[in-house]
């Protein structure tokens, strides 16, 4: 038998009022009742998340069908869904219609049955909400690897940052569920029975929703583990040398090495260099003959030649690159197949060096292609008149009217 909170099929019980001849705090109930009100009315960012989320798996079904990842992700378009179709802010308007007004004399309050009702749609709403926490995140660590090892990096960067948006919104609410719950529980005693009870007997609310649906936890849920191991076991057998202990993680490697640097420079100090002492002039002794070459005398004409002889000959000026041979490049001049061939090449070179020379720089890329490809199915003809008349007929139509247009 499903539970109250999960059974799609629970009618509301019906709307009935009742006498309240006691003291009750009909403010503070609006206030919790409009606050929930408030919050379901702004959830238009998840909607949007939700609708990207569905186009998502949509476009990318057959591809990433086999995905570990993509499972999950469609795990989380699945509980979006159930959200959509649980319309909590509908059950909430209906509440807050069902309570009086401060200033009525008689206060008529809606039944226990009724707020039952709310609490067990708000249960409902939690656990949506935690299902699409984990699974989002179950999904965001497979998206999240790839991206690590560079594997379809920027398929997976798409669907990583969607689930991060839902994650964060679904945990937001689940939040608010919690405190909506909490605040709500304290007035079921307050609220009387009419009628026939609306949850089994068997059945009880819980007391705490937040401890019930064991939040503390909820980065344990399934078999991934989210948060990176602080300690890892070594097996004691592995280790066959003390000083090549195998570390916990990386801050101990990093600080274990810039320990290593620190003695090992202590250690190899660089030594001062001993100068040796310059000796005074006194204690400087000139040992051989301290005669003094004067050389040989010249003449003025042996001095002259020995000038020229040693003057390096002037440098050779650079000789200019050979100017390029101008061909003429125009097409009035297309007379047979190898004069169009050598125009399309011309032509073509011209485009990729961004030269004014070019007769179709008016033209886009993919307009010059279209019509390079009709002139080089022009070279296929065998009658120079044909090729002449069809050649015009075509830089006319794609080339020249098109230029007209555009001054126009």
């Amino acid at each position: 038998m499903l539970k109250p909170w999960n059974n799609k099929s629970l009618l509301p019980p019906p709307v009935s009022m009742f006498l309240c001849r006691y003291k009750f705090d009909l403010s503070a109930i609006k206030h919790v009742v409009n606050n929930i009100n408030k919050v379901l009315s702004k959830q238009s960012p998840l909607h949007r998340e939700g609708a990207i989320c569905s186009r998502f798996l949509y476009k990318y079904d057959k591809k990433f069908q086999n995905d570990i990842g993509y499972r999950n992700l469609r795990k989380v378009n699945t509980a979006l869904k159930k959200y959509l179709s649980l319309n909590l802010l509908k059950d909430i308007e209906n509440f807050i219609a069902a309570l009086p007004s401060e200033n009525d004399d008689d206060l008529y309050l809606p039944t226990r049955q009724m707020l039952e009702y709310i609490m067990l749609r708000i249960i409902a709403f939690a656990e949506i909400m935690v299902r699409i926490c984990v699974c989002s995140k179950q999904a965001a660590v497979f998206y999240l690897d790839r991206v690590k090892r560079g594997e379809s990096h920027w398929m997976s960067l798409l669907p990583y940052a969607l689930l991060s948006r839902i994650w964060s919104m679904s945990m937001v609410l689940v939040q608010h569920s919690t405190t909506w719950y909490s605040n709500l529980y304290i007035y079921l005693d307050k609220l009387q029975l009419k009628g026939l009870p609306f949850l089994p007997d068997s059945y009880e609310l819980p007391e705490d929703l937040e401890q019930w649906l064991d939040l503390k936890n909820i980065d344990n849920f399934g078999r991934f583990d989210w948060a990176q191991r602080k300690n890892i076991d070594v097996d004691n057998s592995l280790i066959e040398d003390d000083d090549n202990d195998l570390l916990d993680n990386i801050l101990d490697y990093v600080n274990k090495m810039s320990k290593d640097e620190t003695v090992s420079d202590e250690e190899d100090k660089i030594q001062p260099l001993l100068v040796n002492p310059v000796p005074s002039m006194d204690q400087i002794q000139v040992t051989g003959s301290t005669n003094i070459d004067h050389g040989v005398a010249l003449s003025r004409e042996s001095f002259k030649v020995l000038l020229q002889s040693n003057k390096e000959a002037p440098p050779t000026p650079p000789t200019p690159p050979p100017q390029e041979k101008y061909v003429e490049h125009t097409y009035k001049k297309i007379t047979s197949t190898d004069a169009l061939k050598a125009f399309i090449d011309r032509e073509e070179d011209f485009r990729n060096q961004s030269n004014r020379r070019s007769l179709t720089k008016h033209l886009s890329f993919m307009q010059w292609h279209s019509l390079k490809n009709s002139l080089l199915q022009l070279c296929d003809t065998d009658s120079k008149r044909k090729l002449n008349k069809t050649f015009y007929k075509l830089w006319k139509e794609k080339c020249l009217d098109y230029l007209e247009l555009k001054k126009l």
